[in-house]
């Protein structure tokens, strides 16, 4: 494959945008770090990317662009993003301030709490819940949990981009089509 150079510029550039919101969420607040502002500015951010890499690439090569061919492009920029993200984490929350996994983790198990026992969850369950949820967590957090964090967002962002790249390949009429 004959990688478009427009992706690493798009990929780069939005991956750089998605380290600064986590950085300004992380100074103005932990509970911003992990809230769901944040979840909902990097969504934005990921298909707005995925539109733009797709537009970019297509115009770049004449106006058309095999779908398969534009997916591959919106996926780079994407593990771009994802990847950026996933070692600013890993190195705010292992190098910079590793006390961080203990205040994430607090917070993170009071919404837990409070969502399971509005389900109905009590005694020995909850609390067997909360100290598996606690695990978890913290695994994300390591280096192992930062890669399966970067390999199950690209499954389900590779789902969306499937989605955008239909909206962005246009097939030459000119050419034969042999598919």
């Amino acid at each position: 494959m004959r990688i478009n150079q427009l992706v690493w510029q798009h990929g780069g550039m939005a991956a750089l945008i998605s380290v600064i919101l986590s950085l300004v969420a992380y100074i103005l607040s932990v509970e911003l770090l992990i809230g769901w502002q944040l979840g909902l500015a990097q969504s934005v951010l990921i298909i707005t990317t995925m539109i733009i890499v797709g537009r970019a690439i297509r115009r770049d090569e004449g106006g058309f662009i095999s779908y398969w061919r534009v997916f591959q492009h919106i996926m780079l920029s994407l593990l771009c993003i994802l990847c950026a993200s996933s070692l600013f984490n890993f190195v705010l929350f292992n190098v910079i301030n590793p006390e961080l996994v203990d205040v994430v983790v607090d917070l993170s198990l009071e919404k837990v709490e409070e969502m399971m026992i509005s389900f109905g969850l009590e005694g020995d369950l909850l609390q067997e819940t909360m100290i598996e949820t606690q695990k978890e967590i913290r695994n994300g957090y390591t280096l192992v949990g930062s890669v399966k964090g970067v390999v199950f967002s690209s499954m389900f962002g590779a789902i969306i981009a499937l989605i955008v790249s239909a909206t962005q390949y246009r097939i030459d009429p000119q050419k034969p089509n042999f598919n």
